[in-house]
């Protein structure tokens, strides 16, 4: 065996033996609040608001809102639309998987980190959630 499969080895029984927190997620902290996102296109005019809320029996309920406005010589165009969900979700070794409905668990790339005031925000598949006000 060379020295380079021996620490192999060694690197490999090591990572068995201690659990990685890799995603940074815990279950009390999905379910310390609902989740929230904002954005806004300063360009078209249009926001998007989303929040989801976690339940401590695996399940999660999401509800979004997108508006709206614009004017021009022809006249002025407001809109409004609003959707929502439910699905499962369940963490392991600090990542999260969710679920629409009930089909399949599946990963969701997420990491957490701290605002400017040290609260935690999730970021998942690219998108920042903050504890709702």
């Amino acid at each position: 065996m060379t020295k380079a499969v021996a620490l192999l080895v060694i690197a490999a029984s090591i990572a068995t033996a201690i659990p990685v927190q890799a995603g940074g997620l815990s279950s009390k902290l999905l379910l310390s609040s609902a989740w929230c996102t904002y954005s806004y296109n300063k360009i078209t005019g249009y926001s998007n608001s989303s929040r989801l809320r976690f339940s401590a029996d695996g399940t999660y309920s999401s509800g979004s809102r997108s508006e709206g406005y614009s004017s021009g010589p022809s006249g002025s165009i407001a809109s409004q639309g609003d959707s929502g969900g439910d699905g499962r979700w369940k963490v392991v070794a600090g990542e999260l998987y969710m679920s629409e409905g009930y089909g399949q668990l599946e990963l969701v790339q997420t990491f957490v980190k701290n605002n400017s005031n040290g609260y935690p925000v999730i970021v998942g598949d690219g998108v920042e959630y903050s504890q709702c006000r």
